[in-house]
Formats: C-alpha cells, sequence, structure tokens
C-alpha cells in the first residue's frame, strides 16, 4: 500500500527520535522499551523498516473472505480486538478491497479499543491508512467525525496526513460553515502544523496543501472565521522551510518538483494572506463574549496563534467565575502589552492560592491530583508570567519555584530567565536550588533558565547533549534548544544542521527556524 511506503520510507526515521515525536505527547520516560505497549512498539518496529508477516495476512483474508461470502458481517467485526493482530487484521480487510470490508473499516473509527491514548492513535492510523488505500471517498465523513472527537489524539498530525491525502478532501473546505467543514478546518491546520514535527514533505505534493489553501482563501468566509485563520496562519510557515524540505526531497527530483509547484501556490499568496491575518484580530476579539463555549474556544486559539492583543475583551471575562476557557485565555494574554494584566495576574493568584503557605512545605517528586483552587488556571497564570517582567512578578515566581508541586515548580521556573533578573540574587539563588530538585522536569526547567540567563555551567551541559552519542538525548536537546528559547545556542545547533545524520539535521534545521520565529516575536525584556 501507498501508505506502507510512505511511512516506511519516511516517518521511520522520526520515530527513531521518540522525544521529537512521542514527547510531545507523553510524559518524560527514561525507559521507553518498558513503558511504551507492544503495539506501540511493534509500530515503531513496522516505520524502521520491520514487515508484517505476509503469511499472516493472506490467512487472515481467507479467513475475512469466506466469512464475508457467507454474510457473517458480524462475525468478521467482533474478530477484530486491540492488540498486535489488529493492523494484520486491517491490512487483510482493506486488500480484500471490497464495500462491506471498507464499511467494516469505517465503522471501527467509531470504537474505542484501548485506554492507553498512543495506542488508540495506532489504531486510527492503521484504518485511516486502510480505507485511503480503497480510494473510499465516501469514508472522508468518517475520519473527518473521528478526528473532531479525538482533536488532540498522540501521533494526531499523522492521521490528519492521511486524512488530507483523500480524493475529495478539499471540497470541504468550500463549506467551512457546515460541521463537516469545519471538521476539514481542524484536520487541515492539524496536517499543516505537523509538517513542522515530523509529516514529511511529500504529503505537501500528496495532498495538494498549495492547492487546498488557495483553495480555501477563494473560498473563504466573510466575516473571519477562527479556523480559517489557524490554517492561513499555520501556512505562512511552511516557505520559511521550503528549502530544508526540498533538500529532504534530493533523490526523489519528481517528489521535489511536485513539493516545489505546491509550495508556490503558497508563495503567490503570502502577502495577501499576512494582510488578512494582520486585521483579523479585532474580529475575532469582538466575537469571544457572544460565542459559544466551543466557539470562544477556537476564537481564543486563533488569537494565540497570531499573539493578538486581547486583554480588553478578555480581562472582563477572566473576573467572570465561570468563564470555561480560563486557561486559554490566560495562555494569550502572555503575549498582551497591556500594563494591567501583570499586575491582575499576580494579584488573582495570590488572591485564591496559598503561594507563601504552598513554599513552605515539603516539596514532592511527583505531582498531585489536586494541586490548586479549581477557581483559577495558577499553572497558566504562571507560564504567562514570562511575558510580564517586572521585580513583582519575580517574587511570585521565586515562592511558586517551591511549591510542593513540581508542576507549580517547573512552571514557575519555566518563566524566569526571558528577562534580566531586576532582583537576580534572588532569582539567581532559586534556580541553584532548583538544579537539585527531587522532580527531573523541574532540574531540566532551573537548567534551561539559567542557560537563558547565559550560565556557563548550564550552557554546557545543553552543549555536551548537542553533540552525545545517545541519538536520543541529541534529539532532546535539539527539542529542547527551541522550546526553551536558547539563544545562545543558536551557533551550536547551526552546526548540528549540516549533520551527517539526516535525522539530526533535519530536527536541528526545525528547531532553528523555531528560534527565528520566537526572535520575530520576541517577549518584552
Amino acid at each position: 500500500m501507498a501508505y506502507v511506503m510512505l511511512i516506511m520510507g519516511v516517518l521511520g526515521p522520526l520515530l527513531l527520535a521518540a522525544a521529537f515525536l512521542l514527547g510531545r505527547h507523553l510524559p518524560r520516560r527514561r525507559s521507553f522499551g518498558q513503558e511504551l505497549s507492544p503495539v506501540t512498539r511493534q509500530h515503531i518496529d513496522l516505520f524502521q523498516g520491520g514487515q508484517l508477516s505476509e503469511t499472516a495476512v493472506e490467512s487472515a483474508k481467507v479467513h475475512f473472505r469466506a466469512l464475508l461470502e457467507r454474510g457473517e458481517v458480524a462475525a468478521v467485526e467482533a474478530s477484530l480486538r486491540p492488540g498486535m493482530h489488529y493492523v494484520i487484521q486491517v491490512r487483510a480487510l482493506a486488500e480484500i478491497g471490497t464495500d462491506e470490508a471498507g464499511r467494516i473499516l469505517e465503522r471501527q473509527l467509531q470504537r474505542r479499543l484501548t485506554s492507553d491514548q498512543l495506542e488508540q492513535s495506532w489504531y486510527w492510523i492503521d484504518l485511516a491508512s486502510g480505507l485511503r488505500s480503497l480510494n473510499r471517498a465516501q469514508s472522508l465523513p468518517h475520519l473527518l467525525r473521528c478526528a473532531e472527537a479525538a482533536d488532540d489524539i498522540p501521533l494526531g498530525h499523522f492521521f490528519a496526513a492521511e486524512t488530507v491525502c483523500f480524493l475529495g478532501f478539499a471540497g470541504y473546505l468550500r463549506h467551512a460553515g457546515t460541521p463537516l467543514g469545519r471538521a476539514a478546518l481542524r484536520v487541515l491546520h492539524r496536517a499543516l502544523e505537523g509538517l513542522r514535527y515530523g509529516v514529511p514533505p511529500q504529503v505537501v505534493a500528496e495532498a495538494r496543501l498549495g492547492e487546498a489553501v488557495e483553495n480555501l482563501w477563494d473560498n473563504r468566509p466573510d466575516p473571519v472565521q477562527p479556523l480559517v485563520v489557524r490554517v492561513l496562519a499555520e501556512a505562512l510557515r511552511l516557505p520559511r522551510r521550503a528549502a530544508a524540505a526540498e533538500a529532504a526531497l534530493a533523490e526523489e527530483r519528481s517528489e521535489q518538483e511536485a513539493f516545489r509547484w505546491q509550495m508556490s501556490r503558497l508563495a503567490a499568496l503570502e502577502g495577501v494572506i499576512g494582510e488578512y491575518l494582520q486585521e483579523a484580530p479585532p474580529q475575532l476579539c469582538a466575537a469571544v463574549p457572544k460565542a459559544s463555549p466551543a466557539e470562544q474556544r477556537d476564537l481564543l486559539q486563533a488569537l494565540a496563534d497570531l499573539r493578538a492583543e486581547a486583554a480588553p475583551v478578555l480581562l472582563p471575562l477572566l473576573k467572570e467565575a465561570r468563564f470555561p476557557h480560563a486557561d486559554l485565555a490566560v495562555e494569550v494574554l502572555t503575549w498582551s502589552r497591556d500594563p494591567r494584566v501583570g499586575p491582575w495576574l499576580r494579584e488573582w493568584a495570590f488572591r485564591h492560592v496559598p503561594v507563601v503557605r504552598r513554599a513552605g512545605r515539603r516539596r514532592s517528586s511527583t505531582p498531585r491530583r489536586r494541586r490548586a483552587p479549581r477557581t483559577v488556571p495558577y499553572q497558566a497564570i504562571l507560564r504567562a508570567l514570562r511575558g510580564h517582567p517586572s521585580r513583582e512578578t519575580e517574587t511570585l515566581l521565586a515562592l511558586a519555584a517551591r511549591d510542593w508541586d513540581p508542576t507549580f515548580r517547573a512552571a514557575a521556573l519555566g518563566s524566569l530567565g526571558w528577562w534580566q533578573p531586576q532582583a537576580a540574587d534572588v532569582v539567581l539563588r532559586v534556580l541553584q536550588e532548583a538544579r537539585h530538585d527531587p522532580n527531573a522536569d523541574v532540574r531540566q526547567a532551573a537548567r534551561a533558565a539559567l542557560a537563558r540567563l547565559g550560565e556557563r555551567q548550564a550552557l554546557q551541559w545543553f552543549r555536551h547533549a548537542l553533540v552525545s552519542e545517545d541519538p536520543q538525548r541529541v534529539h532532546e536537546a535539539v527539542q529542547s534548544v527551541a522550546s526553551e528559547g536558547l539563544t545562545l545556542l543558536w551557533p551550536d545547533l547551526d552546526r548540528l544542521a549540516d549533520a551527517e545524520d539526516a535525522d539530526v539535521a533535519l530536527h536541528a534545521r526545525e528547531s532553528l527556524e523555531r528560534l527565528g520565529e520566537e526572535l520575530d516575536r520576541r517577549l518584552p525584556g
């Protein structure tokens, strides 16, 4: 199947970089082999070049074909159970290729086969690939509804990439106001975003993503819609990455040409899309107070993508006790330049959270279920304060960095080091203490904050990690340099962009692009 060749040939190397792909969805794991399920390990092996047993696939085909010929559809469906044989059974039904086999696969999308989110993601990807190999355009609505129901599943970028490659997908973008049209916009956004997180550049040509964005632009609704804004904002990030993607396709001239053609469609729209996005924030802000909770979520995510000024609208809403998306609204306020925001966030935290008392308790190495009052998004506030530098902000973050819960300690430390501290002795003492924290994530957050401030020991730690002989550690370090804004390590990352290891080089180039984007939108300091 085309899917199998695509995944094994292109996505396989990425799965070797576990921190890059899996780390966005999983807690930090020091022993992947012991903690990942057998199904996940099976798929990683397949994507690294392993093969399914053809004998097993043929045996399943014979069994299923006999049942289907006797009309025993229920028996076929009953035999589709979670486990390492599931991908074999899906492959068998896809190769049988009848309408009934296709309908069985479609119905499987509605099943929740396991509580392991990562394992469930593999099952959905197996089903999407099987349905695409059947060229079943009628399967698209089922895939779109599945994507809508599982919005932020692990490996969702790859599920989205399979979906946007279906013939007829672009047609749903002409109807952005319908439920399936909105689902198609979410899937398109996820697939475009995935190109920054390991989805191979071949998808750009295979799904004709340049033409899809052009189609959306030509049929954009009025007034401004948040999902359209999110897709267009993500599409504008692709041209900066075109050179690296073309280099990755150098050995496939036809694919390189097809990729270049799709990127030319995007390049032709860059100017007008840029103007559209500059004019969008006031309309998005105006729509927030009157929108439904679901619509508010989309609006806030679009404002966050644009890093728009939204304080005049969001501060009154956050004063309402039952505002459903307080975490997301506070995230948007990270980028506000309104002088009221910093003091208001600090006062909100101190009013509802016993910050000083929590800092005096014994520090736990693991998070607790009941971490802070539900009336305040404390973790989001701590993260947002990185955008509001002041001595008072440093005081709150220094106290929160000693919280008994490591979740809040890490959040507070993650907001330090983005500006030269005004109370340098206090901040540096807190960071040095956190270096010896019982929790690994807290120690890493402190190390990153010190590196942002130029501390030699912290910078040297990251430099050693970037040249480690352990591939996983290298990928984790590359990811950290970008996500933690360690611009002082730009030259080290730049050297890795020319590494002999193609996976490391590709990851380093993406991280350099992320650093460049952050410098363009730098936090005040």
